[in-house]
């Protein structure tokens, strides 16, 4: 029987998870080498976020593999407790924060076109890299192997805009960690991963001063729409195959 802690079980699966999750990080690395308001967006919230991180996954695991959302933390088993951690750790959080900050903090319209865009982008983070690249990690290597890569991955996909990466790297441990709690991805997402990337990027990193803008805002704006797009069309693909299927 295999030891779900450790072991060693690689499949073209994983391979093609780990080609992903490297093509996550180039997609980061190139915005360093086209640093403008028009690389950003086709490296990032095009190429990135929407058909790498969010796109791909879902069509892979539910259309190609045939599996359902679970596998990426994505369902109801757990919910209420998965909430519930996420609601006092995010709270928790923010008092922590608040209590050691001396930094004067001004919240307006600025700050909220930053902040959508950032829980926007939370979404591909949850999908991709703790759903996806984690699901496929501990398939192949067990669930510590997996904790840590899925930390470095989270770290280094930052790269391009923000290469704090052996902080980030910490915090990918704490958030995969806080998920294995209930396997659900509303254990962290929205409030406890909030709470910390809003924080970091606000008020530790310079990184939000880019996010500060109304052009941010409606890129999340259609990105989010995107995302409900894309939804839309994969849930019409099954209930098609579905149909086919009963025919046979």
């Amino acid at each position: 029987m295999k030891n779900k802690w450790i072991h060693f079980d690689i499949d073209k699966e994983n391979i093609f998870a780990l080609i992903c999750g490297l093509n996550m990080v180039l997609l980061s690395i190139a915005m360093t080498l086209f640093n403008n308001e028009i690389g950003n967006i086709i490296l990032r919230d095009i190429l990135m976020i929407l058909f790498l991180g969010f796109f791909t996954p879902i069509y892979y695991i539910l259309i190609i593999k045939k599996k359902d959302l679970s596998v990426l933390g994505v369902h109801k088993n757990k919910l209420t407790a998965s909430l519930a951690i996420n609601v006092i750790i995010g709270i928790s959080l923010l008092a922590m924060f608040i209590s050691k900050n001396t930094k004067d903090i001004v919240f307006d319209k600025n700050s909220f076109y930053a902040i959508t865009y950032i829980l926007v982008a939370g979404i591909f983070e949850m999908i991709f890299i703790y759903g996806f690249l984690r699901y496929e990690f501990e398939r192949a290597l067990g669930i510590l192997p997996a904790i840590l890569i899925t930390a470095i991955f989270y770290s280094l996909h930052h790269a391009g805009f923000q290469p704090e990466f052996t902080k980030l790297f910490f915090v990918g441990i704490m958030y995969v960690t806080v998920f294995y709690f209930t396997h659900n991805i509303f254990s962290i997402f929205p409030f406890f991963w909030g709470v910390g990337a809003i924080w970091d990027v606000l008020v530790n990193s310079e990184a939000g001063n880019q996010l500060k803008n109304e052009t941010s805002f409606i890129i999340a704006i259609l990105m989010f729409i995107a995302m409900i797009g894309i939804g839309i069309f994969i849930h019409c693909r099954i209930k098609k195959r579905n149909k086919v299927n009963l025919h046979f």
